[in-house]
């Protein structure tokens, strides 16, 4: 087994990916959920308006400057649906479908296993239509991955390598956690990961302490410097000036309370904006109807409406909901309670590798999961999206020690292949059939109804 090689089940995932991804990507040409806010807070990056936002900038910093190289002006983002924006977090999307193969490569998974852990994310509904719009959680999710990915290159690698790959991963954390708060889980994971790879490792107290160093001091500057960017960016009165300090809004050009001889150190800027975010979060008080509780999400109880589109003369209706596929999100219980049952029954004894990746996906799963418990705003099912991810990790390396022999080459029992593709077959039928409420498609209300399995779904 060679992660490095190309395979060509991964060209086709890509291509596949880039189909699902990019197909109709401009319609609606709508502002679809908070694309009301995410096409506007980067186009204050571009008329230097401040704006007050609970998340940390990159997110915004990014599609502003993806903003830029299109060509788009700030009005034309303000005052309309700048649909080219959302080629950014597609192509994100996009990429999370091969990123998952190489992790579960890099945790050991075999060639058809990996492909069909690639193949659920693919085929996922809820993650298709986070990535079609002008949202930042197709990038947050991408990067947070990417550093996971990355580590696990590291921990093979030696000499100069180790370090690039080391950096690398850091990187992608410091991202993750510089688009949303909620992205400090790639982070921990990997940090975690390389303080119990010290207990293995015969090396220098020195050197592991540059590796940590590495892990830690890179994401700071990338947050740090996001921020910096933020607040060289964002230099005259806009509409967030009011969750600022007199002194805060003394620096901005054509704010009340503005002087030219004003100043606040960037650390001084940093501070507040960042207790002013944390506030912000903590005492939102505001509700949605599609907003649901942190243990609704593993079964999906609640998904969220995002766009309801004109009704045609036939009746027929357009609708996009943000709804996992049913056939992935509650069959990944069923494959990770089922097996480790048979396990436990047939005394099957996991494979090492199998233990470190299914360590690695739960503590990564609660890791995310768990500071949702304390929070009293309004969530929704996309704050579930990290978990979801490690848990297709951990049913797919489950049931990859189960079903393959040692050498990953073989299925144990001919049955399994079979049981495998009727497996993958399900999931595609489920990706189809919800399909037209991932992408809008116009269906009479008795089609739409039809696709509600769940009353709370409605």
């Amino acid at each position: 087994m060679n992660p490095k090689r190309w395979r060509p089940e991964l060209v086709a995932l890509i291509a596949a990916a880039g189909i699902t991804r990019f197909w109709n990507l401009f319609q609606p040409r709508a502002t679809v959920f908070d694309e009301v806010y995410f096409k506007a807070f980067p186009a204050h990056y571009l008329d230097h308006r401040y704006f007050f936002d609970i998340h940390p900038p990159l997110g915004k910093l990014l599609l502003a400057g993806f903003a830029k190289l299109l060509g788009l002006t700030p009005t034309q983002m303000l005052q309309g649906t700048p649909v080219g924006m959302r080629l950014l977090p597609a192509f994100a999307g996009m990429l999370l479908v091969p990123l998952m193969w190489g992790i579960l490569r890099r945790f050991g998974a075999s060639r058809p296993l990996a492909g069909a852990g690639a193949f659920l994310v693919l085929c996922d509904n809820a993650l298709l239509v986070e990535s079609r719009f002008i949202l930042m959680d197709s990038m947050l999710v991408l990067a947070g991955l990417a550093a996971l990915y990355f580590y696990l290159i590291a921990r093979k690698s030696s000499g100069r390598a180790r370090w690039l790959w080391l950096a690398l991963a850091a990187t992608a954390a410091g991202m993750s956690v510089s688009i949303k708060w909620t992205g400090a889980n790639a982070l921990a994971v990997i940090a975690l990961i390389l303080l119990w790879d010290q207990h293995t490792r015969r090396t220098s107290w020195t050197r592991r302490a540059a590796e940590l160093g590495i892990i830690i001091i890179i994401p700071v500057l990338i947050y740090l410097a996001s921020f910096w960017a933020h607040f060289a960016l964002l230099t005259h009165s806009g509409d967030g000036d009011a969750f600022m300090t007199p002194a805060f809004q003394a620096t901005l050009i054509g704010n009340p309370y503005y002087n030219p001889r004003a100043h606040m150190s960037f650390w001084q800027k940093f501070i507040e904006l960042n207790k002013e975010m944390y506030e912000a979060s903590a005492t939102l008080t505001a509700t949605h109807p599609y907003g649901s509780k942190w243990y609704t999400w593993p079964l999906e109880i609640r998904p969220i409406y995002y766009w309801e589109g004109p009704v045609l003369a036939s009746g027929a209706q357009g609708n996009i909901y943000l709804l996992g596929n049913p056939v992935v999100w509650w069959g990944i219980w069923v494959a990770i309670i089922g097996g480790l049952l048979y396990a436990w029954s047939y005394r099957h004894g996991l494979r090492p590798a199998t233990k470190f990746a299914l360590s690695i996906a739960t503590v990564a799963y609660f890791i995310n999961l768990l500071p949702f418990v304390g929070v009293t705003r309004v969530m929704f099912l996309y704050h579930y999206l990290f978990s979801f991810l490690y848990s297709i990790i951990a049913a797919v390396m489950l049931i990859n020690d189960l079903v393959t022999n040692r050498n990953n080459r073989q299925f144990v029992m001919p049955r399994s292949r079979a049981v495998f593709v009727a497996a993958l077959a399900l999931v595609a039928l489920g990706f189809i059939y919800f399909a037209p409420i991932s992408y809008g498609t116009p269906l009479s209300p008795a089609g739409l109804q039809a696709r509600m399995w769940l009353h709370s779904w409605r």
